[in-house]
């Protein structure tokens, strides 16, 4: 789905600390990844490397907002796949990065319990 609109993208700690931890590994080639992806998300928000993510457990999201993870493939191997968990709302038009992470830090994806957390946390509920 393609808005008219562009979307903004808001960086949240947890983003910015996840991001910091898997550049040491990744450097340049990450950051350039990643500019581009953002630069994409701001036109097009469900690309098709992206899917609909399950909430934690006893968690609700806001009205208008959806949680989603999209797919991304830096190098070979395990600590070559990585994901970028992120929130949308289509109503203020507003992209929320909740956390960037390698398939070789979190097989599936992080705790539920951080998850929820940081979710609470980026939007103050």
């Amino acid at each position: 789905m393609t808005g008219s609109i562009p979307f903004s993208i808001e960086e949240s700690e947890n983003f910015k600390r996840s991001f910091k931890k898997l550049a040491k590994v990744h450097k340049n080639t990450l950051i350039e990844l990643v500019a581009e992806t953002l630069e994409n998300l701001i036109d097009d928000q469900y690309p098709n490397n992206s899917r609909n993510e399950p909430l934690p457990s006893k968690i609700q999201l806001p009205e208008d907002w959806t949680f989603h993870k999209l797919e991304l493939r830096i190098a070979k191997g395990a600590s070559g796949q990585i994901r970028l968990m992120y929130l949308v709302n289509e109503s203020t038009y507003t992209i929320r990065l909740v956390w960037i992470y390698s398939h070789e830090q979190f097989a599936k994806r992080p705790a539920d319990t951080d998850l929820k957390n940081t979710i609470r946390e980026i939007l103050d509920f």
